[in-house]
């Protein structure tokens, strides 16, 4: 059993954190706000495009010439105050499978998900970039337990996180993302992506 004297020095400690902790979240709060008083019109006419593109992608009709099954977006409250902006997309794939007798195995039914996040830095001038993409076994009626959310490969997985100049937020960059959202346009061909270089990028 510890000493009452290695407990009290232990919460002394946990208290320090917490407070460290508060002080900096007050302090990224703080330039959060200051980079919105500065380019908060400029990042929101951004966003309101893309909220309008993504509108109206998901108005086509349903057909099979259409790439995407589902597009939508909205916004998300956060305690950062940093207007998180959520754009998403998905599709359906197929694999067929030659290794089975069972011909309801024979062709797996993969769903494809990608996402963008965009919200306001705490560095001036900056928003933050967060894709992500993922492609997943959709579950099914008699699938073996072992199958499900098995992902499709690895080459369809991604998640990154990199901050992105605020100045090169236009239409055509809007346009480029709903190319990319649409599965018309991969990732490695679009300049949000392309343009910023990879030491400033995490991966996940």
């Amino acid at each position: 059993m510890s000493h009452w004297l290695e407990e009290a020095e232990k919460r002394q400690a946990a208290e320090k954190d917490d407070q460290t902790r508060a002080e900096k979240l007050r302090k990224k709060i703080l330039r959060i706000g200051e980079n919105k008083a500065l380019y908060g019109a400029q990042y929101e006419t951004f966003t309101k495009d893309l909220h309008k593109l993504v509108e109206r992608a998901a108005k086509l009709p349903d057909t099979p010439e259409r790439p995407f099954r589902k597009m939508e977006s909205r916004e998300k409250d956060s305690k950062l105050d940093n207007q998180i902006n959520i754009f998403y997309s998905s599709r359906r794939l197929s694999r067929r499978r030659w290794y089975t007798s069972l011909p309801f195995f024979n062709a797996l039914q993969f769903k494809h998900l990608r996402v963008i996040f965009i919200n306001l830095s705490s560095k001036a001038g900056y928003c933050e970039l967060e894709l992500k993409e993922n492609i997943l076994l959709r579950e099914a009626l008699g699938l073996p337990r072992t199958l499900k959310n098995r992902s499709f490969s690895k080459s369809g997985k991604l998640h990154l996180v990199y901050p992105f100049s605020i100045n090169e937020l236009n239409h055509e960059l809007a346009l480029e993302m709903i190319d990319w959202l649409a599965f018309v346009k991969e990732i490695k061909d679009c300049s949000f992506f392309n343009q910023v270089p990879e030491e400033e990028k995490h991966y996940f």
